[in-house]
């Protein structure tokens, strides 16, 4: 059985092992120097690899279902078998997320890279990139390489990622090809990664860090009524341009693609979430009560960072924080809470494909198997990783999806039907 594998990244790397364990002749396709290099950028340098606590809402919506099937077959605890196979131990954190004991993500591409090199039936091309794919009506592919480089093969393994880390080589290569074998390409969009706004006043909160509730609104036009799509909780990080942090990275992949739709995306703030709106207005009034010697800034001292104070008093219409306290009216005071408790961002876009972490969209998953990641449209082609419209939140979700669908595609690959 000879195989192309057309991506060496982390779900290539393991379709090109899983065959070869098998009995077939790889031959493993890089368009990059080396194996596997966004590997290292990923749980900051630390390489996350998995997660124990497996939900459907840890993946996109249209993914959750593909993904149980998916995971059926090769497992996050298989997972962990074949990485402690290799030589990774792995270390469990808060959350579930799991890394390698080394804590370094370089152990987990050496190991990678070194079973390749075991493996003598996998034959990896560094430097090249397939520009063409034709299925021959009598089975099998002609491929070529942008090189020219021709050969044949029986079966074909895409796993070159999506666009996501443009600088590691990620271009969208693999929906190129997808598209054209005639797959269907949800438009791919930025996903883990900042969003920005016009709001003026982020240049000034640059460096705040907070902890609180996120909730994406989204709304077909402005002033239509708004959409909840999805919540977050946990560190918000204010940057000269926008919002960052974890629980922002997970709602960022469906923010973007509801902009490409042209629709309007709200960050919603809460910074007192285990508060309800009117509790926290009682508290806000009896903190008023005790402060009427203070100035605004000092009645809101405390309570949230300082930064925060000028952009939430000009919000509420108090102009100068240093007002005295006593002359905040009702009506003002209502809007410094609610403004704490429900603080709207809109949403322009997001940062680009260079710092984002993962890739939104891509091959449509109605058109493959998720019980062998083959294509449903031509026998002997199959589809492993970012690839496919399949993203994760942050946690060692991605990574996950890459090992359990790459292992699965290769070892399918290997199988003569």
């Amino acid at each position: 059985m000879k195989i192309v594998v057309i991506g060496g990244g982390a779900s290539g790397m393991t379709a090109a092992i899983a065959a070869a364990r098998k009995g077939a002749e790889v031959k493993l396709f890089e368009k990059e120097e080396r194996l596997g290099r966004k590997i290292l950028a990923t749980g900051n340098g630390k390489c996350n690899y998995s997660n124990s606590i497996y939900k459907e809402d840890s993946y996109n919506e249209n993914a959750a279902g593909f993904v149980k099937k998916t995971f059926e077959k090769v497992s996050p605890e298989d997972t962990l078998d074949f990485f402690d196979e290799i030589g990774i131990y792995p270390r469990h954190e808060s959350e579930g997320r799991i890394y390698p004991s080394s804590e370094q993500a370089s152990s987990v591409l050496d190991a990678l890279r070194t079973e390749i090199e075991r493996l003598e039936n996998i034959d990896v091309i560094n430097l090249h990139w397939i520009k063409g794919i034709v299925h021959r009506k009598e089975g099998g592919f002609a491929i070529v390489s942008h090189r020219n480089m021709r050969l044949a093969a029986d079966k074909v393994i895409i796993a070159c990622g999506g666009s996501a880390g443009s600088q590691y080589g990620c271009e969208g290569d693999g929906h190129a090809l997808a598209e054209m074998l005639k797959h269907e390409v949800i438009e791919p969009r930025p996903a883990l990664v900042q969003l920005t706004s016009g709001a003026d006043y982020f240049k000034q909160l640059k460096g705040v860090r907070a902890k609180g509730k996120v909730t994406l609104a989204v709304r077909e036009k402005k002033g239509a009524e708004a959409e909840i799509i999805d919540a977050e909780k946990g560190e918000i990080q204010f940057t000269e341009t926008g919002l960052s942090g974890i629980c922002i990275f997970n709602l960022s992949g469906r923010a973007n693609r509801s902009m490409y739709e042209k629709k309007h995306c709200s960050i919603i703030i809460d910074l007192f979430p285990e508060a309800d709106q009117e509790a926290f207005r009682e508290m806000m009034k009896t903190r008023l009560s005790r402060s009427l010697h203070k100035t605004c800034e000092e009645f809101l001292n405390g309570l949230i960072n300082k930064k925060l104070i000028p952009v939430v008093l000009k919000n509420c219409g108090i102009k100068k924080i240093t007002e005295k306290a006593d002359t905040v009216t009702e009506e003002q005071l209502v809007k410094i809470s609610d403004f704490l408790k429900n603080w709207e961002v809109e949403i322009s876009g997001s940062k680009s494909w260079s710092e984002a972490q993962c890739t939104s969209g891509g091959v449509e998953l109605s058109q493959v198997n998720p019980e062998n990641m083959e294509s449903r449209l031509i026998p002997g082609l199959y589809f492993a990783g970012e690839v496919l419209d399949v993203d994760g939140k942050c946690g060692g979700y991605n990574l996950q999806w890459a090992w359990s669908s790459g292992l699965l595609a290769g070892a399918s690959a290997a199988e003569r039907k």
